[in-house]
């Protein structure tokens, strides 16, 4: 079985190249012929002309040395087990047999294992019916406004099993390039241009949802069935593409400045919000000093001023000359009502 995941030629050629068709002029059943033949010729042609010793004639013919009649018993066998493979085709798994009558597509496929069929009138094309991915080569469109647009993806799709002798009749093995590429190719021309470039990346899966349903239903006639699209790679033209980067490059200093702006914004509040508590501090301050000095005032009677006017004097002082009627060279209560 060849291993197909690892084969990087389309699908068509690697179908191609797994075609094997008994009873063909290049098949193993011919290479086995040929050779199995020549090793017959080769022992009669050498009891023939007397090189190989003969004792005696046995039904007319020379008696074979052992050399010659061992090369004579395997190159039957070598012929009788290529015409048991004109008889029996071996389909590995994952593939079907697409059978020919004498070049006429039978309405019929071989499953896979072991199978008989008529030697020569028969042969099998061996058709690979699993998943397989097929790459899009690059397409041009355009977008709405006429904008160039690039796009490459991959396809998943398989042949139907029991209808793959219908699509090896209608198309043949290189179906790949005579119907899907140019179904693909359509559909994106046809799309693209309903969408405006800035809005092709953003719609990438709504673009893939329609393009894998308008395949497969375009498909399904030659027994395709699309698993699923990919879009692997969208370009635009340098220009619009280098327009794509100033602009994103312009954008990102906006919104660099923007937060430039908003922490200076944010550090401007701060500071405002220090002064108003500042100020309410002093306020506070204030109120609490002139509700202090309201009390103070309150409790500053005349003999507490007395007193207190006394305790200041100097010890020195012991007589003291003040006018007649009045207690006092200054009104103390008058200069402490004043006081702020």
């Amino acid at each position: 079985m060849i291993d197909v995941s690892a084969d990087p030629r389309p699908a068509y050629a690697r179908l191609s190249s797994r075609t094997r068709c008994p009873g063909g002029p290049l098949s193993m059943s011919n290479f086995l012929f040929t050779i199995g033949g020549m090793l017959i010729f080769l022992a009669l042609a050498a009891a023939a002309t007397g090189r190989a010793p003969g004792a005696q004639s046995r039904g007319g013919l020379p008696a074979l040395h052992a050399r010659w009649r061992s090369l004579l018993v395997l190159g039957i066998a070598v012929m009788a087990f290529g015409l048991v493979r004109t008889f029996v085709v071996i389909v590995p798994a994952g593939h079907v047999g697409v059978v020919t009558w004498f070049g006429r597509v039978e309405e019929r496929t071989l499953p896979a294992g072991l199978q008989i069929v008529t030697p020569i009138a028969e042969q099998v094309v061996i058709v690979d019916v699993r998943v397989q991915p097929h790459p899009f080569q690059e397409i041009d469109a355009a977008s709405k406004e006429y904008q160039a647009v690039r796009l490459t993806g991959t396809m998943n799709y398989h042949i139907d099993p029991v209808m793959a002798y219908d699509l090896y009749r209608k198309v043949g093995l290189d179906f790949a390039e005579k119907v899907i590429d140019p179904a693909f190719n359509d559909f994106i021309k046809e799309v693209v241009p309903q969408y405006p470039v800035t809005a092709i990346l953003s719609e990438r899966d709504e673009i893939r949802r329609l393009a894998r349903e308008a395949l497969g239903e375009n498909l399904s006639r030659y027994h395709i069935v699309v698993d699923d699209i990919y879009l692997s790679n969208i370009r635009f033209s340098p220009e619009y593409e280098n327009a794509i980067e100033l602009k994103q490059v312009a954008e990102q200093q906006v919104q660099t400045e923007k937060q430039i702006l908003e922490q200076r914004r944010i550090q401007a509040e701060q500071r405002v919000a220090e002064a108003k508590g500042e100020a309410q501090a002093t306020i506070e301050r204030a109120e609490g000093q002139a509700q202090a000095n309201e009390r103070l005032a309150q409790s500053l009677t005349e003999p507490v001023l007395t007193y207190t006017y006394i305790q200041k004097l100097s010890d020195k002082v012991q007589v003291m000359m003040v006018p007649g009627g009045q207690q006092f060279l200054m009104d103390l209560k008058g200069l402490v009502n004043a006081a702020p």
